[in-house]
C-alpha cells in the first residue's frame, strides 16, 4: 500500500523537496517574508541579508517571496548556488534578463556578451537595465542563495552593481541568503556592510510552532481531521530535532513509513524511540 493511501493523504507530507505549497508561516518566517516584501517595494534599499541555520527554511521562504513578485513590476533573477566567479555571475545575469515586450525599441541592437569580458558585459548590462527601467518600468531583483559560498571579492563586485542607478532611484535590489557565517563575511567588507538595509535571521521553531508545522504539512497533504502523532511523540520529535524544519521532515517521514510497516494508526513516543535507536545504530 502506498504512503498516501495508508495515511489517507493526497500527497506525501514530509518530502525533502522545497515546495512553496507547504510553506509554514511561523512568526519568524512571516516576519522575514514581510520584511523582504517591504524592501523590494521600497526599491531604494540596495541590499538585504537573510540568514538561518541549515534546514531552517531559508530557501522555501525565498521561493515564496519570489513567487509573490509580479512579473509586470519586477524582473527576478535567482541563483540557487552562488559559488561562482563574478564574471560568470555577471554573464549569467545579462543573458537571463528578459523583456515583456519583445518589440521594445533597441533590444535587437544589443549584442550578446562575450564570456570573461567584464568590461563589455557590464556595458551590455547597463543597456539592458536602461530598457528594463525606463521603457518597461520594471525593477531588477537579484537573489543569491547559499551566498556564504561567495568569495569576498565576489561579494564586493556584487555590491558594486548597486552603483548603477540614477540620481533619484536605484535600478535593482540585491538579496543575499545564506548560513550564519555569511554575516561574518559581510562584516569583513565595510562597504558591503554599509549597503545592507535589512538583516534578518531565521530561528528554529519552538515547541508550539514545531507541532503546528507538522499539523500544517499534514493538512496541506490532505489530512482532513485528527492527528497522526501522540502528544508525547510530538515532544520527542521536538527534543530530537531542536525545531529544525528539515530535521522534523526527516523524522516524521521515517515515522510514517515505520507506521505502515507496523500497521499503526497513531505514532507514539515509543515508535519514535525505535526510529531514533535505528538511526543511532547506522
Amino acid at each position: 500500500m502506498s504512503y498516501e493511501k495508508y495515511w489517507n493523504l493526497n500527497e506525501k507530507a514530509f518530502e525533502e523537496i522545497c515546495d512553496p505549497h507547504f510553506f509554514f508561516e511561523s512568526d519568524d518566517h512571516r516576519e522575514a517574508l514581510d520584511r523582504l516584501l517591504y524592501i523590494v517595494n521600497d526599491r531604494n534599499m540596495n541590499m538585504s541579508l537573510l540568514t538561518g541555520e541549515v534546514g531552517s527554511g531559508k530557501t522555501i521562504t525565498k521561493k515564496v517571496f519570489e513567487n509573490s513578485l509580479s512579473k509586470d513590476i519586477f524582473e527576478v533573477i535567482s541563483f540557487e548556488n552562488s559559488s561562482f566567479k563574478f564574471s560568470d555571475i555577471l554573464y549569467d545575469i545579462v543573458k537571463r534578463i528578459s523583456f515583456l515586450n519583445p518589440d521594445t525599441a533597441g533590444i535587437k541592437e544589443i549584442e550578446s556578451p562575450a564570456r570573461n569580458d567584464d568590461y563589455q558585459t557590464i556595458n551590455i548590462f547597463k543597456e539592458k537595465l536602461d530598457i528594463l527601467v525606463y521603457e518597461e518600468k520594471r525593477h531588477l531583483i537579484l537573489i543569491f542563495d547559499e551566498a556564504q559560498l561567495m568569495d569576498l571579492e565576489v561579494l564586493d563586485h556584487i555590491k558594486n552593481l548597486t552603483n548603477i542607478s540614477s540620481e533619484t532611484a536605484n535600478y535593482m535590489t540585491i538579496f543575499l541568503v545564506g548560513q550564519p557565517e555569511l554575516r561574518e563575511k559581510i562584516r569583513l567588507l565595510k562597504q558591503v556592510d554599509q549597503r545592507i538595509f535589512l538583516r534578518f535571521h531565521l530561528n528554529n521553531l519552538d515547541f508550539t510552532n514545531s507541532v503546528n508545522y507538522i499539523e500544517h504539512r499534514l493538512k496541506v497533504a490532505g489530512k482532513k481531521n485528527g492527528t497522526l502523532f501522540s502528544s508525547q511523540a510530538y515532544e520527542m520529535i521536538f527534543r530530537n530535532t531542536c525545531g529544525v524544519p528539515r530535521e522534523i521532515n526527516r523524522l516524521c517521514k521515517l515515522a510514517l513509513t515505520f507506521g505502515i510497516s507496523q500497521n499503526l494508526q497513531l505514532i507514539s513516543h515509543e515508535d519514535i524511540e525505535v526510529i531514533l535507536d535505528d538511526l543511532g545504530s547506522n
